[in-house]
């Protein structure tokens, strides 16, 4: 995979954000890459299209916005990490030059990460790296939601919301909320309740090539949420129908990072 033309997203609120985006012009550069910085937000399908990857210096919240126009545009995605976790956003930023010069000499992995496709009432559609999240706003009460497995009745859920997540977001929402852990090359999705009225209602995944449909009739005051995108009003959006996307994510990755040493180092396992 050759190199030539590099998107370069930048989260302009992260400290040193400046310092990084020097160096990775100045290594690109020198080895003849053209750096295209993008700092406006939110990021357009326009601004990556021709490139051959694209950077995005921020945090996982960053990565995450990132990500549906990436996939659309086919343009694979690597993070240098300015956030806390940096589960998405694998290069550490304090030896920027060093991964951008492996990352240009071809030295990394790439792996392919499921989306959600969550398409609305009204037509329009949306891409989830992580999950696709729909709640009650009033903290107070609860909602009730129904759920169908390619029209078959999974259950109706009493519950403060769900949380629908790929396997690359299982380890976010879904994990807070007490959702299992799924190996990113896994073919699935996750549904995970959260704070059920009912606590047999537990997690259920289903095959990656199931098609979910998620309703609410009782006319409590629903918010909506892709990849923690701001919230919508999920009252004109639903039904919502969801399913893995035909349209995936490409991502670079250093060779010697694991999905497990990740979840060593950032879950503090033992």
């Amino acid at each position: 995979m050759a190199i030539r033309r590099l998107a370069l997203v930048v989260n302009r609120t992260k400290p040193g954000v400046d310092a990084i985006v020097h160096t990775v012009q100045e290594t690109a550069q020198a080895a003849g890459v053209t750096v295209a910085v993008v700092d406006g937000w939110p990021i357009s399908r326009e601004s990556l299209r021709g490139c051959d990857a694209c950077g995005v210096v921020g945090g996982d919240g960053t990565f995450l916005g990132v990500a549906e126009p990436a996939a659309l545009e086919g343009v694979p995605l690597f993070g240098i990490n300015r956030g806390k976790l940096g589960f998405l956003a694998a290069y550490p930023s304090d030896d920027v030059g060093a991964s951008i010069r492996s990352i240009l000499a071809g030295d990394f992995r790439r792996e392919n990460r499921a989306l959600l496709e969550v398409r609305f009432a009204d037509r329009t559609f949306a891409l989830a790296l992580n999950d696709v999240v729909i709640k009650t706003c009033d903290v107070f009460r609860m909602g009730r939601f129904t759920v169908h497995a390619d029209g078959a009745k999974v259950n109706d859920y009493r519950a403060d919301g769900l949380i629908l997540a790929t396997p690359t977001g299982s380890t976010a929402y879904n994990l807070a909320a007490g959702g299992p852990l799924v190996d990113p090359a896994a073919s699935a999705i996750a549904l995970t309740p959260i704070c059920a009225h009912t606590m047999s209602n537990r997690s259920v995944i289903f095959d990656g090539e199931t098609e979910l449909s998620v309703s609410s009739e009782d006319g409590a005051h629903l918010g909506l949420s892709v990849d923690g995108r701001p919230t919508l009003a999920a009252q004109n959006l639903l039904p919502l129908v969801i399913r893995t996307a035909k349209v995936q994510l490409g991502l670079i990755r250093p060779k010697d990072l694991s999905h497990f040493d990740v979840l060593r180092s950032k879950l503090k396992w033992a």
